[in-house]
C-alpha cells in the first residue's frame, strides 16, 4: 500500500514489531540508559503510549467506515476493539467512544487534538459530551469558540477542568438570564439531610449546597481548617483534611451560637473574596468568581453578587480597604494584607506547577528577592505553599510574572536577579479567570 505522505502502514507496522521485541526486554537491559536520562526516557515511553493510543482510535474508525466493525460478529465497536486489542479492554470503550468523535465532521477540533496526542482520550470524550449538552443553549457563532474553549481546557485540566468549564460557559456565551435560571434551578435542589447514627457512635449528616452556599462555607471554614502545628512541640498537624475541615466547621458553628447568646448580629468573620468586572456587575450580566479558597473559580450570578455586596460593600481590587493603592513599591519588605488579598484573586492557589493548595494557606514571596533589592509589589510577587516556597529558594529557581500568570524556570540556579528589571512603578491591575472575548475592566472585591 502506497501513503501518500510520510511512512507507510507496511513500513509502520514493521517499525511497531521491532519495538515490541524491544520494550519486551527492557527490563534486560534497561541499565544501558545513563541515570541522568531516565526521566527522559520515560516521557518518550509516555509520548509513545499517548500516541499509540491516538492510533487505535485512528484505525477503529477506520474500520467503521469501511464497515469491517459491522461486518463482524462483534456486537458492538466496543467489542469489536477488545476482540482484536485485549490489551485495550479496560479502555475499549472510551477508544469506541472517540473512534464516533472522528466521524462527525463538526467535532474536527477534538478529532485534531486526538490524532496528535495532544488531549487524552478519555478526556476527549467528556469534552465531547460536554459540548453536546452546551450546544443547544450557545449563542449564534459561539459553537466554534466554546469547542476550542473545551478542547484547550480539557488538554491541560482533564476530565474535571472541562467538567468545571460548563458554568462559565454558560454564564458568558448562552442565553440571556440561562445561567441566572441555571443558579436558580441549583438552589431549590439545597438540603441537609437528618443525622444518621453510625454503629461507631458518630451521626452522618449529608449536605448539598449551591455556588453561593459554597462560597460562604468555604470562607466561613477556610482559617479555621488550615494545619495547625501544636503550640507546645511545634509538631506537624496531622489530622487528615476530612477531619480538619469537620472539626472548623463544628467551630465556626459553635462561635455562631456563643455569639446569637451574646446578642450579636454576625458570629463569625467570613470575607468572601470575589471579582467581577464593572460592566457584568452594572448590566447584571457575565458571573462573578470566587478566589482565594477551596471554592476557588466557583461563579456567582451577578445577582448574588450584588446581593453580597449589599452586606459588605464593593471595594475595587487595585485598591486597599482605605483606598491607598495596593503597588506599595520596595520600601516596605513584607506584603500587606490588601497585596496578599490581590495574589489570592490573581495566583488563585501555589503558582509552582501542578500545585493546587489554596491561596490563602500560601506565603507571597518576592520573584527577585528583597535582600537583592526586590521590590514588594505585586509584580514582584508571587503565591507558593510553604513546600514550594523551601524548594524555590533551596533550588534558587526563577519566576516570572508574565500576562498576569507567574512562570517558573524550574532548571536549579536558574535566578539571576541582576538580568531582570525592576518592574514599573503602577497600579496593579489582573484579568482574572478564563480568557474574555472582550475588553477588561477593573476586577472588583466584595
Amino acid at each position: 500500500m502506497n501513503s501518500t505522505s510520510g511512512t507507510s502502514v507496511a513500513d509502520t507496522r514493521a517499525h511497531i514489531a521491532a519495538l515490541n521485541v524491544g520494550l519486551k526486554t527492557l527490563h534486560t537491559n534497561l541499565f544501558q540508559c545513563p541515570t541522568g536520562e531516565l526521566g527522559d526516557f520515560l516521557s518518550e515511553l509516555a509520548e509513545l503510549r499517548a500516541l499509540a493510543g491516538a492510533a487505535s482510535v485512528i484505525v477503529t474508525a477506520d474500520a467503521e467506515t469501511r464497515g469491517v466493525v459491522e461486518a463482524s460478529q462483534s456486537a458492538s465497536t466496543r467489542g469489536w476493539v477488545a476482540e482484536h486489542g485485549w490489551h485495550s479492554r479496560r479502555e475499549a470503550t472510551t477508544i469506541a467512544k472517540a473512534a464516533h468523535i472522528l466521524r462527525r465532521p463538526e467535532l474536527a477540533e477534538i478529532a485534531d487534538s486526538i490524532r496528535t496526542a495532544d488531549i487524552d482520550l478519555a478526556t476527549a470524550v467528556v469534552v465531547q459530551g460536554e459540548y453536546d449538552k452546551l450546544a443547544p443553549e450557545l449563542l449564534p457563532g459561539a459553537h466554534p469558540i466554546v469547542l476550542k474553549q473545551l478542547v484547550n481546557h480539557g488538554a491541560e485540566h482533564g476530565p474535571r477542568g472541562v467538567r468545571e468549564l460548563r458554568q462559565w460557559i454558560i454564564a458568558h456565551h448562552s442565553k440571556p438570564d440561562e445561567f441566572a435560571d441555571f443558579q436558580d434551578r441549583c438552589r431549590r435542589h439545597i438540603s441537609l439531610s437528618s443525622p444518621t447514627e453510625t454503629s461507631t457512635g458518630l451521626h452522618e449528616y449529608r449536605l448539598v449546597v449551591d455556588n453561593e452556599g459554597l462560597s460562604i462555607l468555604e470562607a466561613a471554614i477556610q482559617t479555621l481548617a488550615a494545619p495547625r502545628p501544636d503550640a507546645a512541640t511545634g509538631e506537624r498537624d496531622n489530622r487528615p483534611t476530612d477531619r480538619r475541615r469537620g472539626e472548623a466547621l463544628i467551630e465556626a458553628l459553635r462561635r455562631s451560637v456563643l455569639a446569637q447568646g451574646q446578642g450579636a448580629t454576625a458570629a463569625v468573620t467570613a470575607t468572601v473574596n470575589v471579582t467581577m468586572h464593572l460592566d457584568d456587575l452594572q448590566q447584571r450580566t457575565g458571573a462573578a468568581t470566587c478566589t482565594g479558597t477551596i471554592a476557588d473559580g466557583t461563579l456567582l450570578a451577578p445577582d448574588t453578587a450584588r446581593k453580597l455586596a449589599c452586606d459588605a460593600g464593593i471595594i475595587p481590587m487595585v485598591l486597599g480597604a482605605d483606598g491607598a493603592v495596593l503597588d506599595c513599591g520596595k520600601e516596605q519588605r513584607l506584603f500587606t494584607l490588601a497585596q496578599k488579598r490581590m495574589l489570592w484573586a490573581r495566583d488563585r492557589h501555589c503558582t509552582f506547577p501542578g500545585c493546587d493548595i489554596p491561596a490563602q494557606w500560601c506565603d507571597a514571596h518576592h520573584l527577585v528577592h528583597w535582600i537583592d533589592g526586590g521590590p514588594t509589589d505585586l509584580d514582584n510577587a508571587a503565591l507558593l505553599c510553604p513546600a514550594h516556597h523551601t524548594i524555590v529558594h533551596r533550588d534558587e529557581l526563577n519566576g516570572e510574572v508574565t500576562a498576569g500568570q507567574v512562570v517558573w524556570d524550574r532548571r536549579p540556579g536558574s535566578y539571576r536577579p541582576t538580568r531582570r528589571p525592576a518592574p514599573p512603578d503602577r497600579t496593579v491591575s489582573a484579568d482574572l479567570g478564563l480568557p474574555r472575548q472582550r475588553a477588561v475592566s477593573p476586577p472588583l472585591r466584595i
